[in-house]
């Protein structure tokens, strides 16, 4: 009787640890996921500055064309 109940102890325990390892594995994946996240807005960051440049270039190219033929 102490034998199975010693058992189904360990049995349980063992479950605990699953879990716990489980746990371990989801909390990894949710920092990646969170790293994925700020790589995403990096690289938003990034179209925007591109956008700002393009912007630029073109103003620069408006008031060229406008000095050049003037």
């Amino acid at each position: 009787m102490q034998v199975d109940v010693l058992a189904l102890q360990v049995d349980a325990l063992t479950l605990q640890v699953d879990v716990l390892a489980l746990q371990a594995d989801v909390l990894a994946l949710q920092v990646d996921a969170l790293a994925l996240q700020v790589d995403v807005l990096a690289l938003q960051v990034d179209v925007l500055a591109l956008q700002v440049d393009a912007l630029a270039l073109v103003k620069m190219w408006g008031s060229f064309r406008t000095i050049q033929f003037s």
